[in-house]
């Protein structure tokens, strides 16, 4: 990496993780900074990233070297995509037109109607969701009623909040984990050279009492799901430099053991997204769960690095480098 990055640090940020790591890993502040730094610069290694894969305690270089860092790896893979794919992936508007067949809800874009339209819509449904056309994080998202929603429509246009939606119904066993937000998979989908799929990794996202939405940086959980859709690990959450829950902190549920129902048609259904067209070769798949069965949320062009490798759902304690090199037919390493 550049010296120049260096200076589009937030350094804010760095300083609190380095107090928290340093008293994580027994190491010193000074050091922890350092550390970072050099990873910043050599490997593409963001804060979060230093913290999430566990190298304050992990430092030995060739096990860091297996772990895909968002700098500098992830911009390689996100390559692996058509800029005009990416554009309409990214773009929640297009995302919805694109692949409406897999949303399993009905939606409108304010862009592109009028406010006659918008009541007629929001008049439907008991709830909705107001979403802006970009943006990450759950970043803008606005629950509204009925009742909430009538008369709303010049506001919303003019804070960019231009995506409505039917609100998804969650499937009663992700409901009984947590209730206040739809609670996702986030599900990786990598094409290789011969166009062979592979579902790299599915990670739930579990969101807390009071938000509406489960992002990381809303406050909310996730966990690396097993190949079979089961919870084998503690939860984490990025808020407060890192924090493990063997439970949910607003309903004390035990993580570990949980099954997720559907998950054979959670695979289905991104592989066929996945495939629907040419030039999507690693997108992460926003999936939530219904009664009837899944449904895609939205797309991510350029899923996080973060979530896949995280320390406290590994095993090995290694990254994914080769399995991410294997399923894109890249070479990182």
């Amino acid at each position: 990496m550049g010296f120049r990055r260096l200076f589009t640090i937030q350094w804010k940020n760095v300083f609190g993780f380095t107090r928290t790591m340093a008293k994580r890993s027994g190491r010193s502040s000074l050091s922890i900074l350092f550390d970072f730094i050099d990873c910043y610069r050599k490997r593409g290694t963001t804060w979060l990233n230093y913290m999430n894969f566990g190298f304050d305690r992990q430092r030995e270089p060739a096990i860091r070297d297996t772990f895909a860092t968002e700098y500098k790896d992830n911009a390689v893979m996100f390559r692996c995509n058509v800029p005009e794919r990416a554009r309409v992936i990214k773009d929640k508007g297009l995302f919805n037109e694109a692949y409406r067949e897999f949303l399993g809800r009905d939606f409108i874009d304010l862009r592109h109607a009028d406010c006659a339209a918008y009541e007629a819509f929001v008049g439907r449904f008991d709830t909705v969701f107001a979403k802006p056309a970009s943006g990450c994080g759950g970043d803008g998202v606005e629950k509204l009623t009925r009742e909430q929603a009538r008369g709303q429509f010049d506001r919303l246009v003019r804070e960019g909040k231009v995506v409505i939606e039917e609100a998804a119904r969650q499937h009663s066993e992700l409901n009984a984990i947590n209730a206040d937000s739809v609670n996702t998979l986030r599900t990786c989908t990598c094409i290789n050279e011969l166009g062979d799929v592979t579902v790299l990794y599915m990670v739930l996202r579990i969101g807390r009492k009071g938000s509406v939405v489960d992002n990381m940086s809303a406050g909310g959980l996730y966990t690396k799901l097993s190949d079979d859709g089961r919870i084998t690990h503690p939860c984490y959450s990025a808020v407060g430099f890192g924090t493990v829950y063997t439970h949910h902190p607003d309903t004390n549920l035990p993580f570990t053991g949980i099954q997720l129902p559907m998950i054979d048609q959670v695979k289905e259904l991104v592989v066929r997204a996945a495939l629907k067209y040419p030039g999507t070769r690693y997108v992460g798949w926003d999936v939530a769960i219904t009664p009837e069965g899944p449904v895609l949320i939205e797309g991510n062009d350029r899923p996080g690095t973060d979530l896949p490798q995280t320390f406290a759902h590994s095993d090995t304690g290694r990254g994914l480098v080769a399995a991410y090199e294997k399923a894109l037919s890249i070479q990182l390493r």
